[in-house]
């Protein structure tokens, strides 16, 4: 059941990026990029980080695809679309990096199935506890953890003011 989660949460990934990367309208791109992420939280999932997964969901799909969906907002309409000749371009080059990835991927498969044939595989263990735990002691994370806090508030209150700005009349 594990690998069929995986193998779903790769293609959603891949699906959700080439989307992104070949669509020509910018807000379809930003929703196939929360699709990519997701499937990116998926597969933190099914490797056990599972404190990872809640931070790419809360980060990444939460607070960039919303800054970048208020910046396509802000935008002209006539910078909203994007030239499908330019993407056509990069195909090749996608598919030569797609190529080389499975290459590598069968390569590693075959050293890892001829390592560890038969050797059965632990359960992933949760993680989030013992981040927690570290995150919160005293003595260990806890400054970096309130100066990230400081510096995402101080991100939006930025966010507010560059977005409320009004344009000054030309002279």
């Amino acid at each position: 059941m594990l690998d069929f989660m995986f193998v779903t949460f790769a293609v959603l990934t891949v699906f959700g990026a080439l989307t992104m990367v070949f669509h020509r309208s910018i807000v379809h791109s930003v929703f196939a990029l929360v699709a990519a992420l997701f499937g990116v939280a998926g597969l933190y999932w099914t490797l056990g980080a599972d404190f990872l997964g809640a931070t790419q969901i809360l980060l990444y799909v939460g607070g960039v695809t919303v800054l970048l969906l208020f910046a396509v907002m802000l935008t002209t309409r006539e910078t909203t679309r994007v030239s499908l000749a330019r993407n056509a371009l990069m195909a090749p080059i996608v598919g030569w990096l797609g190529v080389t990835l499975w290459q590598a991927y069968t390569g590693v498969s075959s050293v890892l199935a001829g390592a560890g044939a038969g050797a059965p595989t632990a359960d992933p263990e949760p993680t989030t506890a013992a981040i927690g735990t570290a995150l919160l002691e005293r003595d260990a994370y806890l400054l970096p953890f309130e100066a990230v806090s400081v510096l995402l508030l101080v991100v939006l209150v930025g966010a507010v003011v560059v977005a409320r700005r009004r344009q000054e009349p030309a002279s």
